[in-house]
């Protein structure tokens, strides 16, 4: 019995080589969309397809008798459903179409577009607004307590508008101080103005000590040329609030020394537009009288006379005349 068991195996082998599967439910032939050879040394890049509906998964062989292994997909007869293929790039995971597209090359004769830009429309100057320096009739001044020791000076412009244009520097403590205490007080009350130089154009007196003998501060000369405040030196080095005596052209002080004595100095302006001393009044007290001394100048400067009156006027101790002092 064993005998004739071999032949019979041997015979259903060579009957079955060569054999292809067969796969049900298509009517088309079978595309092979992905999938690797066996025994090739080719690569073949691999593409994952997704099917809608009805995917068919079996094994083929080509001509050769090769075994074929991957995945075969069918669309079964009266469905409208397409196959959607994605690209697989690897580990990057790229998606999109397996069918590379060509890339245009770049031409050499690429002509460059120059954009030229269109040219600026010319607006009209714009006149800044001014002002006339000779004009002092809308001047006036500020003063923060957030800025000490400034003082700002503004004026109308000649759009109508007060603008701020210039600023002083003056010892504001005490000024500070006095509208502190006195809230009806302002910044004009501590601006003195007046003609110091008789040129027909107010200068201005800053007073920086409002004690109750003198008032002294800081004085600022008027440049009707450029319409600003200048620092005065001549009358700085008095320091006193001067007092002017238009009819003989004057500027007077008195510096007080208490409730009797004190010194008065009356000033003129010379051909050298230097400020000069014409007389001095001292009144002071002698034991239990009361004494006035007059000392007048001449243009040089020198001395002309000097007499001493009682309160009554009388002269005491006779005139020198036009003798010099000292002499």
């Amino acid at each position: 019995m064993k005998k004739y068991i071999l032949p019979v195996l041997a015979l259903a082998l060579l009957t079955g080589c060569g054999k292809v599967s067969e796969v049900k439910d298509t009517d088309r032939p079978i595309n092979i969309v992905s999938g690797t050879v066996e025994g090739t040394t080719k690569d073949i890049s691999t593409t994952d397809t997704e099917a809608d509906d009805d995917t068919v998964s079996g094994t083929t062989t080509d001509k050769a008798g090769n075994k074929v292994s991957g995945t075969t997909t069918t669309t079964s007869a009266g469905s409208k459903k397409s196959a959607v293929t994605r690209a697989n790039g690897g580990s990057g995971g790229v998606y999109g179409t397996t069918r590379a597209v060509p890339v245009a090359p770049k031409s050499n004769n690429t002509k460059k577009t120059t954009t030229t830009a269109a040219p600026a429309t010319t607006q009209p100057a714009t006149q800044s607004p001014k002002f006339d320096p000779k004009d002092c009739s809308s001047i006036s001044f500020g003063y923060s307590n957030s800025t000490p020791n400034k003082i700002d000076v503004s004026r109308q412009y000649s759009d109508g508008q007060a603008r701020s244009y210039q600023v002083l520097s003056a010892d504001t403590a005490e000024i500070q101080k006095a509208i502190e205490k006195d809230s009806s007080k302002t910044i004009n009350d501590f601006v003195i103005k007046n003609d110091y130089d008789f040129d027909g154009y107010p200068d201005i007196f800053i007073i920086e000590k409002p004690d109750d003998l003198n008032k002294t501060g800081k004085y600022y000369h008027y440049d009707p040329e450029s319409g600003n405040y200048q620092a005065w030196a001549e009358l700085n080095s008095i320091h006193l609030e001067l007092a002017r005596n238009a009819a003989e052209d004057l500027l007077i002080t008195v510096e007080k020394k208490d409730d009797i004595e004190y010194e008065e100095k009356a000033y003129y302006w010379n051909e050298k537009n230097q400020l000069s001393l014409r007389s001095y009044t001292h009144k002071y007290k002698a034991g239990d009288t009361i004494l006035i001394e007059y000392v007048g100048y001449d243009n040089s400067g020198a001395e002309t006379f000097r007499e001493t009156r009682d309160e009554n006027g009388n002269l005491v101790g006779g005139n020198t005349g036009n003798q010099a002092q000292g002499e």
